[in-house]
């Protein structure tokens, strides 16, 4: 009973102390109980309090080209689909919140984080001259008494406690090399979750010493998110990664410091949990690298991001600098928030027979803010369309046998299983071929390559071209959809007027 009742005392001197050893760390003072000298076998305790970001400043968390705030947030604006931007925000975690700080007399530290359960960590101790003296694994809430372990050393005397885990339950890395030093002491090749701490201590000879631990993380953490909301439904995110990051790192026990293993030859894919809503998430990420703007930037890479049923191939964004040992969410916000103001339907068929002129249908369209997207489901075989007097390609786009227009890929219609443009039908949210005209004139175009498949994007062959139309945001818009009357024709589709809205969280 006596034993419970005093374990219970030195963890209660403990926490009241966590926060200032945690802020005095560069002290050789030892934390000492003098009153107490229970015989035990240890008397330097260690505790392992929890684990941190590193201290680093904020501004490093940067995009090249973009401004920095007083947070350190910083953010990049990326062209998606015509109609859409992208805002790549990198922010930095930092747990320590306002109301923590004013308590805290060391405002703007981190807040400490809790391991979890069972998992293993190396103390090591050297001497001033940097002689090794002992080595011990221990495991983090195992039972009662674990946290009570420690060391004898000699009172009097200064040590060196160097603390090491990759945040596992069953492993730590080993120093393989001999005789052991602090100067050449190493870990070798780590590539988990490494956190580090040091610290110099003189130890009492008058009863208990402690020392707290608080494990510094020394690989980068990153979460990815896509926030479509008020967009659309993120449908496909394919080939996503951030690069270059290395295979693993070396560690020196004397300063923590880092050289890297491999680095460009490996790429972080990033893996999203649940597609097909307006939000996903990766999972967090371990990057193992020293991202630097000015000498090894980050980037971050998606092949394929399909919102709203818009593809966007290469996304990118280039020259990110991330700082080892902090923790990130890296927000790609689509915007702006829109809505569709109308939908209207609209059919044209010319049954076939001699060379006519141009079937024609005339649209009188409403101004919107953000422009028009003109969905096609059925299409045999060719088109254009007029807008506000401008035609939107130079000539009829044709499509039989992709006489006039290719997949930006390099497929094409009539050839490696696609089938012919007017085999193919569509549907509200899976159109055959889909015109983006944005409030800029610039003109989109995508098409699929099975019915019911997504859409990809499409470019005019050689000796067409697209035209900068205008499209009136404030005025009404006309729209003369046309085919060229050569045999059987027929076009079916929607135009969707897009307005901008307030977006909600």
């Amino acid at each position: 009973m006596t034993k419970n009742i005093n374990t219970r005392k030195y963890n209660i001197l403990f926490i009241a102390l966590c926060i200032w050893v945690t802020s005095c760390r560069g002290t050789d003072n030892a934390i000492t109980d003098e009153n107490n000298n229970n015989g035990g076998p240890f008397n330097v305790i260690v505790n392992l309090a929890g684990a941190e970001i590193e201290e680093s400043p904020l501004a490093k968390a940067a995009i090249e080209g973009s401004k920095a705030n007083a947070t350190g947030i910083q953010q990049f604006v990326v062209p998606f689909d015509g109609i859409s931007n992208a805002t790549v925000t990198l922010i930095p975690e930092r747990p320590v919140s306002g109301t923590q700080a004013s308590i805290n007399p060391v405002a703007g530290t981190p807040s400490i984080t809790e391991l979890g359960n069972n998992i293993k960590y190396n103390v090591a101790v050297y001497r001033t001259d940097g002689s090794f003296v002992d080595e011990k694994t221990f495991t983090y809430k195992t039972n009662n008494t674990n946290d009570q372990e420690g060391f004898m050393l000699n009172g009097g005397q200064t040590y060196t406690f160097v603390a090491y885990s990759v945040n596992s339950t069953s492993t730590v890395p080993a120093v393989t090399n001999t005789p052991r030093t602090l100067a050449t002491d190493k870990l070798s090749s780590v590539n988990g979750d490494l956190m580090y701490f040091k610290q110099t201590m003189m130890v009492s000879g008058n009863g208990n010493n402690y020392i707290s631990v608080v494990l510094k993380h020394k690989f980068t953490k990153i979460t990815t998110i896509i926030d479509a909301t008020g967009v659309g439904n993120v449908s496909l995110v394919n080939n996503a990664r951030i690069s270059p990051v290395g295979t693993s790192a070396d560690i020196k026990l004397s300063d923590g410091s880092l050289t890297y293993n491999g680095l460009g030859a490996n790429t972080q894919v990033l893996n999203f949990k649940t597609i097909g809503s307006q939000k996903v998430t990766s999972d967090t990420n371990l990057l193992i690298s020293n991202n630097d703007k000015n000498a090894n930037p980050a980037r971050l890479d998606i092949g394929t991001l399909i919102v709203g049923g818009t593809p966007q191939d290469n996304f990118s964004v280039n020259n990110i600098n991330i700082t080892p040992g902090n923790q990130y969410n890296l927000v790609v916000k689509l915007g702006p928030c829109r809505k569709e103001l109308y939908r209207e339907y609209f059919e044209m068929f010319y049954p076939g027979g001699s060379s006519g002129p141009p079937v024609t249908k005339t649209l009188t369209l409403a101004p919107t803010d953000l422009g028009l997207i003109f969905d096609i489901y059925n299409l045999d075989d060719s088109f254009n369309l007029t807008i506000n007097g401008i035609q939107i390609a130079q000539d009829e786009i044709h499509f039989a046998g992709s006489s006039g227009i290719v997949f930006a890929d390099g497929s094409k219609y009539e050839s490696g299983g696609i089938p012919k443009v007017w085999f193919m039908t569509g549907s509200r949210d899976k159109p055959v071929v889909r015109v983006v005209i944005n409030r800029d004139g610039k003109v989109y175009m995508y098409g699929s390559k099975a019915s019911g498949g997504r859409l990809y994007p499409l470019a005019l062959t050689p000796g067409n071209s697209f035209n900068t139309v205008t499209w009136n945001t404030t005025a009404i818009n006309t729209i003369v959809s046309q085919v060229l009357g050569t045999g059987a024709t027929l076009i079916k589709g929607d135009a969707i007027g897009i307005q901008s809205t307030p977006c909600t969280p």
